[in-house]
């Protein structure tokens, strides 16, 4: 599925998750336990699958609606991903005591009762497999690009057929033993890495990877006393393992060719917004209003209205949210043209993870840990996982195909670590599965002071690189005829995403939906171009989670809801909503 997906969509960082699949199935299983646990207990492969395809669907009719290219159906993925995701976690916040077996579905289980399971998923792996191989040439030209691939006469049906068999793949996989999501994205590379350059023997070097990388865990596990390895999922540990191998494998193979452009070049492209200080101006006046509202309406028992003796109380709040958003944005520019690739978010860098773990580390060490030493220990994780990043990029001249991959496996290390603590039912995962969620609700002035001053700074100093910024996504080769010092211009994008990033995830947590769109919805509305961006994207970060913030903690009054649950759904409908209108207008 993986080598499939990232063949199609012309992505390294394509895998399940981009098309929703995950997400589909989490949220069929979620609602059919809460609203029909009978039907959820007969039947979840049925759900899982249901939900999958579900997912897909309404992807690829929104896709194909605008047009079918790779960035479009990343980008249409991505946001019903998150916004499917986000509906779960909602969910699950909500019912934490009727949903506590979902944790472990998300963090896969090899625990069978049966050998009809095994049937189900041997089929339809087969099935998936012979329609693969015989499709193998078209998927062939279809890596070349859309254009070369309706010049030799390819039919429009192919791609959503060839995708279509990879969500079959997925959701099985997830109908039968949960999420093992690490394999599908980083198995195509460990073939890549071994030596399967071409594609045909990536299909065939790919799956025997993945099998080979799951069945030694569960082997590995199975060594462990009867009552520990019950407990550990196989999909947290598959991540557990599989990451550390990836980056060993790396820093062994002397070069890695690896596309990693992902269409960002041909969406940038040269021209953009004729009269840009207009469009930031409007931005600008958006950012007020979302501000005005979060500082000066509030709910009472008589309904809303406007509340300023309460702005003391919300001051805090409002500025962390401002500065994490701004910073957000600023570091989702940054990463996407550090790498050249739309899906990169500031995610990539493991940074959120590193916090989360810091986080974890704290809980598990102290029993009676306040909000200071938490922050401590995020902060010390942030720091731990920027110096990772610097430290194994520095060999390889900080190149973005080795970036990338170094930041995928430090991310699934660090998720999956995060994913087995909350699958162990630990008393103290629900302080980690809050911050997770996004929520503002903790904390004090001067700590959201200085993130909102981090941010800024990140900002301005980004600006100064614009040039950088301009001509890296065009490849190395091009940044050096231009002038560019590559080493130095590469290290000082990467040291700002990951600062700004780090200050942003203390306070709302990885929230990395924000991150990735918000230079989308800057390029949608025309600012293409690389400072013009940088301010677009700072500010619609800011307004989204300022917005966000204010409706979790204002439009459900008394029930609180976390920013980063509701920026997804309020993203996400801003995303379609100016798509759908620069549709109309073309």
């Amino acid at each position: 599925a993986g080598v499939l997906m990232q063949q199609v969509l012309q992505n390294p960082l394509a895998a399940p998750e981009t098309l929703g699949v995950n997400a589909g199935a989490h949220l069929a299983l979620t609602i059919g336990l809460l609203a029909a646990p009978a039907v959820h207990a007969a039947h979840p492969e049925l759900l899982a699958i249901a939900g999958a395809f579900a997912a897909w669907g309404l992807i690829a009719a929104v896709g194909w609606r605008w047009r079918a290219d790779p960035t479009t159906l990343i980008l249409c993925g991505f946001v019903v991903s998150f916004a499917l995701g986000s509906i779960s976690s909602l969910l699950m916040l909500l019912n934490q005591q009727y949903l506590a077996s979902m944790f472990i579905w998300g963090a896969g289980s090899l625990v069978e009762d049966g050998w009809s399971g095994v049937e189900q998923l041997a089929l339809r792996v087969a099935t998936g497999a012979i329609a693969t191989m015989a499709l193998a040439r078209p998927l062939l030209i279809l890596g070349f690009g859309d254009q070369q691939a309706k010049s030799l006469g390819l039919t429009t049906l192919l791609k959503p057929l060839l995708v279509a068999i990879a969500v079959l793949l997925s959701a099985s996989v997830a109908a039968a033993v949960g999420i093992i999501g690490f394999v599908g994205l980083a198995a195509p590379h460990l073939a890549r890495v071994l030596g399967a350059e071409k594609l045909g023997e990536r299909l065939v070097a790919a799956p025997l990877a993945g099998a080979a990388l799951v069945l030694m865990v569960d082997q590995l596990t199975q060594l462990l006393p009867p009552d520990q390895a019950a407990d550990l999922p196989t999909g947290a540990v598959t991540a557990l393992i599989g990451a550390p191998m990836l980056i060993f494998l790396l820093r062994r193979v002397p070069r890695l060719m690896l596309k990693t452009d992902g269409g960002l070049v041909a969406s940038l492209g040269t021209g953009g917004a004729r009269r840009p200080a207009l469009v930031l101006a409007g931005l600008a006046i958006a950012l007020a209003l979302a501000l005005a509202l979060a500082f000066l309406v509030g709910r009472a028992p008589d309904g809303f209205g406007f509340y300023s003796e309460a702005f003391p109380w919300r001051l805090p709040r409002v500025v962390a949210a401002c500065g994490a958003g701004l910073g957000l944005g600023v570091a989702g520019c940054l990463v996407q043209r550090l790498f050249a690739n739309p899906m990169a978010s500031p995610e990539i860098l493991g940074i959120g993870g590193g916090v989360a773990m810091g986080l974890i580390a704290v809980l598990l060490l102290f029993a009676d840990a306040g909000a200071e030493l938490q922050l401590v220990g995020a902060t010390v994780g942030a720091l731990v996982v920027t110096g990772a990043i610097l430290l194994l990029g520095l060999d390889s001249g900080f190149t973005p195909e080795r970036l990338l991959l170094t930041g995928i496996a430090i991310t699934a290390l660090l998720d999956a670590s995060s994913l087995l603590f909350l699958a162990l039912g630990d008393p103290r995962s629900g302080q980690v599965l809050a911050w997770l969620s996004g929520s503002t609700y903790w904390v004090e002035l001067d700590f959201a002071v200085l993130v909102l001053g981090a941010g800024i700074a990140g900002l301005l100093l980004a600006a100064l690189a614009g040039r950088w910024l301009e001509i890296l996504p065009l490849g190395a080769g091009m940044a050096t005829n231009l002038g560019v010092p590559l080493h130095a211009a590469r290290l000082t994008v990467l040291v700002l995403a990951a600062v700004t990033t780090a200050a942003a995830a203390l306070i709302v947590g990885p929230m990395s939906f924000v991150g990735l769109l918000a230079p989308h919805l800057a390029g949608l509305i025309e600012l293409r171009r690389a400072r013009p961006q940088l301010f677009g994207a700072a500010m619609i970060g800011s307004a989204l989670v300022v917005f966000a913030d204010w409706m979790g903690r204002v439009v459900f009054a008394p029930t609180e809801l976390p920013a980063g649950v509701l920026s997804v759904l309020i993203g996400s409908v801003a995303v379609m909503g100016v798509a759908m209108g620069r549709r109309k207008t073309s």
